[in-house]
């Protein structure tokens, strides 16, 4: 694959590898992240999505490989200039990572608290303002537990906004919602790209997300890109496992996908 440079991406991944041990999880991938688009990472369990995000945000090193943030090599950096360039960053978990013992409030200020040396004052007030933008402005003084799943998940987003990232990276976000509540957050998702033409990264493996807020789609499996663009291109992949991810088929139909099965899982299929 030919990713080539371009003023416009603001991530530039070049021939990454990702190994535990011998276990090669990411396989010599290379693509760019749009700056202003919503990029979503999709692919089942164990395509190696989550340990791609790992090394996007720098909380693991690659085997082989680079990113680049805005030019500058990632992943040669110093932990202290990888510090710096993380606070251009936002991160949404996947359990939305709220303290349970401070409030909505505390966890929403607690980046501009750790990292900023703004009055106290102004920090409630760009608190406030974050908690507003995501629905929970009358929530500030409550508990984690006190809250729905749905709005641990808006609150996570109002603290990964706190610091007015460039990047926003979401690990999951729709993952144990109900369907409305899910949509909720995807619409939530696109208002802060359209609002603040910030750049999103998604991992995810729910269709319906995707359809919603993808401007790109890149298909991993086996730690291999299978194919980037929009979702509409990525399904008309003629590909074995592409095939069998949005038909939601746990097996291979035909001989030629029974071969493909063979090779990437080592088991045979029966009929």
């Amino acid at each position: 694959m030919n990713a080539e440079a371009s003023a416009d991406n603001i991530i530039e991944v070049r021939d990454l590898v990702v190994q535990y041990g011998d276990h090669t999880v990411i396989n010599e991938i290379s693509f760019n992240v749009r700056r202003g688009e919503i990029f979503v990472i999709l692919g089942g369990s164990g395509c190696g999505k989550s340990t791609l995000l790992r090394n996007l945000v720098g909380l693991m090193k690659p085997s082989k490989g680079t990113i680049a943030i805005n030019g500058e090599d990632f992943t040669a950096m110093k932990d202290s200039e990888r510090s710096l360039v993380r606070k251009h960053m936002g991160m949404c978990f996947q359990g939305s990572a709220l303290f349970n013992s401070m409030t909505v409030g505390d966890n929403v200020a607690l980046p501009l608290r750790e990292h900023t040396q703004l009055e106290e004052s102004t920090i409630e007030i760009m608190t406030r303002i974050k908690l507003e933008l995501v629905g929970l402005g009358e929530f500030a003084d409550y508990l984690p537990s006190e809250l729905s799943g749905g709005m641990k998940k808006r609150a996570g987003l109002a603290r990964a906004m706190a610091m007015d990232p460039e990047i926003i990276f979401y690990d999951e976000p729709s993952a144990g919602l109900d369907p409305i509540v899910a949509a909720g957050l995807d619409e939530l998702i696109r208002q802060m790209q359209n609002t603040f033409n910030v750049t999103s990264i998604v991992v995810t493996h729910e269709l319906e997300s995707v359809k919603m807020i993808a401007d790109r789609v890149c298909m991993l499996e086996k730690g291999h890109i299978i194919g980037i663009g929009s979702l509409e291109e990525i399904r008309n992949i003629d590909h074995p496992y592409v095939k069998r991810f949005f038909a939601r088929k746990s097996q291979p139909e035909s001989a030629s996908d029974n071969t493909y099965f063979q090779t990437m899982t080592g088991e045979t299929k029966t009929t």
